[in-house]
């Protein structure tokens, strides 16, 4: 479980995000005061941290770059402030990313997943396969639509890696079934299957297109 460390002097949006983020399948550590969290953020080593501009006491920009001299953690900054010069200054503090107050929690978790994942394809030179909202993981076997993961047996796993890899051309009914025989009495309309789950998957029914008498393809 990846591990989100907020630091925020306001006591009700702090423990608003905690729970949201918990809810979403994080590890969320908090702490209203830098003094506080200096001294454990090094030893948790977060995934990534939010942090409030405004904290009192300290200078903001000193706290991003006391961050990136001791972790290559990623981070959000978090501020009432929302002038350009205010971004530029982020920016250049060596901040991932700038949120303006008040703020959607579903565009905040949106940029933490899109950052997180950006950082896991970086670090691990990860095999990945990007269509649309779609994107496979051929390393991990994993999907994620809309930068949510999705479950996918095995089979509809190959047949949409075989979909995506064909690169609009036609995938032929019996290239399927050879791709996913698993025994003698594997029907016909077992692929139909696969596909209808597929698509809904996916949340795009048009994503795929049937081919009649043929087999299936991406759509243009």
């Amino acid at each position: 479980m990846e591990k989100i460390y907020i630091v925020e002097d306001n006591l009700g949006i702090l423990k608003s995000l905690e729970l949201y983020l918990q809810n979403s399948w994080y590890e969320v550590y908090i702490q209203d005061t830098w003094v506080k969290a200096i001294e454990n953020i090094i030893e948790i080593n977060p995934n990534l941290v939010i942090l409030d501009i405004n904290l009192p006491w300290v200078n903001w920009v000193d706290i991003c770059k006391w961050i990136r001299q001791q972790l290559s953690t990623p981070i959000i900054m978090l501020t009432a402030r929302n002038t350009e010069n205010d971004k530029l200054d982020a920016f250049s503090s060596w901040a991932d990313d700038y949120i303006a107050k008040p703020f959607s929690p579903k565009e905040l978790l949106a940029r933490i997943k899109s950052i997180l994942r950006r950082i896991e394809i970086k670090e691990e030179k990860l095999n990945i396969l990007n269509v649309s909202n779609i994107e496979m993981n051929l390393d991990k076997n994993k999907v994620y639509i809309w930068w949510q993961e999705e479950f996918f047996t095995k089979n509809e796993f190959d047949i949409l890696k075989k979909i995506i890899e064909a690169s609009w051309k036609i995938v032929h009914r019996q290239e399927i079934m050879d791709l996913i025989w698993y025994s003698e009495y594997l029907f016909d309309r077992t692929i139909d299957t696969h596909i209808k789950n597929i698509r809904k998957k996916i949340r795009n029914k048009d994503a795929i297109l049937t081919v009649r008498w043929e087999g299936y393809r991406l759509n243009n």
